[in-house]
């Protein structure tokens, strides 16, 4: 039943038992004033209840129609609101709904209303960039994978040439994988399900780990990577999530470090808070690019890069993961030249009963 009605029905009931009450001490006063004959009386009685009953269901419909009219004025707003926000449409970018210049209770419900379609607007635009940005992504290596099987497909090809194509092959599968891994990671992060294994680590083990792996290719650009850390420096966080977040640093690093210089890559402990920073002496993020350098998809200018890089996504993992963690990541410029990208962890340290005994550095040299 509409609202209208039942506050309608609500207002004739209660007008009907206040009238009923009216009636009844009426009708008692009559008894108990009475000088006058039986017949007249009785007469008199009869006469009263029926214009009592007349004016009875004249008052209760006069009053239920009153609280009718009343409730569809009070409501029409709300229904008004209803309808605007029922014609938004998935496919419009831009939607509002009219807010009333009343400064009531229905005008702060437009307003935040208004709130809440900003914001499913935003996620919606978000998540179509994301595909799109997804599908864009996955096109190159499933297109040089599709050419690379179609020419072993050929006759006439040398086993050389097979065993070229089926490495090419194998290597845009590996691309293909770590892609929809990235993906997955991200989507993940965006239902807050990105699990994590806490575990007691070494961090000073962990990032001298990243540095040897990290050490052929490392080499192979003629750059350096210094690792600094406490001693006996243990952390409760996920360590092959953080080792995840490190490589991709150190990647990102890598492909902007000029030849002969060095990578910083520190783990220090502020309290319970363990901070993750990789510093290098490149030439730094573009002012337009650091406000969107955590955004998926997103790329410096590539013109003063080692390579073209990957898919955009190393920096919004490494968000991702500082996230389920309770943390921050952060990208700056160094004053000296150089960008510098830390993690902040808070509540991860472990505060050790003696204090350090001083930095660890683990030097890679190219």
């Amino acid at each position: 039943m509409p609202i209208r009605l039942r506050l309608a029905v609500a207002f004739a009931v209660i007008a009907a038992a206040l009238y009923a009450l009216g009636a009844w001490l009426f009708a008692r006063g009559i008894s108990v004033s009475g000088g006058e004959s039986r017949d007249v009386y009785e007469a008199t009685q009869s006469q009263v209840a029926r214009e009592l009953a007349i004016g009875g269901v004249v008052f209760v419909a006069v009053a239920a129609l009153g609280a009718y009219w009343l409730a569809r004025a009070a409501l029409s707003p709300v229904e008004r609101l209803r309808r605007q926000v029922a014609a938004v449409s998935g496919r419009d970018k831009e939607s509002a709904v009219q807010v009333p210049g009343t400064r009531d209770e229905i005008a702060t419900l437009a307003g935040t209303m208004n709130e809440l379609l900003g914001r499913l607007q935003g996620a919606l635009a978000r998540q179509r960039s994301f595909v799109a940005d997804a599908s864009h992504e996955l096109r190159t290596p499933l297109a040089v994978l599709r050419g690379e099987l179609e020419l072993a497909a050929r006759p006439g090809r040398s086993r050389e040439e097979l065993a070229a194509a089926v490495r090419s092959a194998a290597a845009e599968a590996e691309r293909l994988s770590r892609l929809t891994d990235d993906l997955l990671l991200l989507a993940r992060s965006d239902e807050d399900r990105l699990s994590l294994r806490l575990e007691t680590t070494d961090i000073g083990e962990l990032l001298a780990r990243s540095a040897e792996i990290t050490a052929s290719r490392l080499s192979a650009a003629g750059v350096s990577c210094r690792v600094e850390a406490q001693d006996g420096m243990p952390a409760v966080v996920d360590g092959d999530r953080i080792r995840q977040a490190v490589d991709n640093l150190l990647d990102n690093a890598l492909r902007f470090a000029p030849h002969g210089s060095a990578i910083v890559l520190s783990g220090t402990a502020h309290g319970s808070e363990l901070r993750i920073s990789v510093r290098d002496d490149g030439p730094g993020f573009a002012p337009g690019f650091l406000p969107h350098a955590f955004e998926r998809f997103r790329r410096p200018d590539t013109g003063r890069s080692r390579d073209d890089g990957g898919a955009g996504l190393g920096l919004a993992i490494v968000k991702a993961i500082a996230a389920a963690h309770g943390g921050t990541a952060t990208a700056a410029n160094r004053p000296g030249g150089g960008a510098v990208v830390c993690l902040r962890l808070p509540g991860t340290i472990e505060l050790p009963a003696q204090p350090p005994t001083g930095p660890v550095t683990v030097t890679r040299e190219p």
